[in-house]
């Protein structure tokens, strides 16, 4: 990693001076080091390694340091944090390497302390060094600690991660294609559409009977209708008809009149024939 570059040169270079700095009083000397040492895992798990400051006597305030994968195809750096508390602090890290840089951290005055820890992911089987390089230690007043030595650590991996599975469409032509009439997958013949369309029936619109009013029909009244009958005694006698229609009903009597009528006549030309003979017959006499 280029540390000229970085974003954390601003931290980092603040952190060498306040060393710096501290060196003419002196803060002791001391070791930094990657703990567990040695570390196993299996593909696509992940462990975590801390960075020790050993033999501390007045804390320590402020680091400056770095930390790397040396064979990038074993694992993978996927998180870092500092321990201390720190008021400022820059970490910068890739798949391989991490830097951190940190100052106004408040730890354990004495002994080992832990000030950073470095996350880890196994991606393929094989071993890597964890390199550690060690810019600046400083202690919570300010002086800076002589680093006398670091010791790297070492991550093996084993067996291959696991792919990541991917999700297809099952198709509908395996296992024995769509269902057919012939079994199996066929081109031809009535088989169901293999493309998985399903056709939607289209709603065909039903007339509905517009329902026709009730016409009342009026009930026809029976009327009476006067009938002249003539009797022997030659009286009309009006008899009341009720009939189911409204209909004038009179019975026509002309031909009966006319044969009673016609006998009148007859009778008196008769009589007056037998008159007229009788007195021929006299005045003969």
């Amino acid at each position: 990693m280029d540390w000229g570059s970085s974003p954390v040169i601003g931290v980092g270079t603040a952190v060498v001076i306040a060393i710096t700095a501290g060196l003419v009083l002196g803060a002791g000397t001391t070791t930094v080091v990657v703990q567990p040492e040695s570390t196993t895992i299996t593909a696509g798990e992940t462990t975590t390694v801390d960075i020790v400051v050993e033999s501390a006597d007045d804390g320590v305030g402020s680091i400056d340091l770095e930390l790397t994968v040396a064979d990038a195809s074993v694992a993978d750096i996927t998180d870092v944090s500092v321990a201390g508390d720190p008021s400022t602090v820059r970490t910068t890290a890739d798949n391989d390497s991490t830097r951190i840089a940190a100052t106004g951290m408040d730890t354990a005055d004495t002994g080992s302390v832990t000030v950073a820890t470095v996350t880890l992911a196994g991606e393929s089987g094989g071993t890597s060094p964890l390199d550690l390089t060690v810019a600046a230690v400083g202690n919570e007043s300010g002086s800076a600690y002589n680093v006398s030595g670091t010791t790297s650590g070492e991550l093996t991996v084993e067996g291959e991660a696991k792919p990541t599975p991917t999700e297809t469409d099952d198709d509908s032509s395996s296992g024995g294609g769509s269902s057919n009439d012939g079994g199996g997958f066929s081109g031809g013949g009535d088989d169901d559409d293999d493309s998985g369309s399903v056709s939607t029936p289209t709603a065909t619109p039903t007339a509905t009977p517009t329902p026709t009013p009730d016409t009342e029909t009026p009930t026809p009244t029976p009327m009476e209708s006067p009938t002249a009958t003539e009797t022997s005694e030659g009286t009309a006698t009006q008899s009341p008809s009720v009939t189911g229609t409204p209909t004038d009903s009179t019975t026509d009597t002309t031909s009966t009149e006319s044969s009673s009528l016609s006998l009148v006549p007859l009778a008196v030309v008769g009589g007056l024939v037998i008159l007229i003979a009788g007195v021929v017959y006299y005045q003969r006499e």
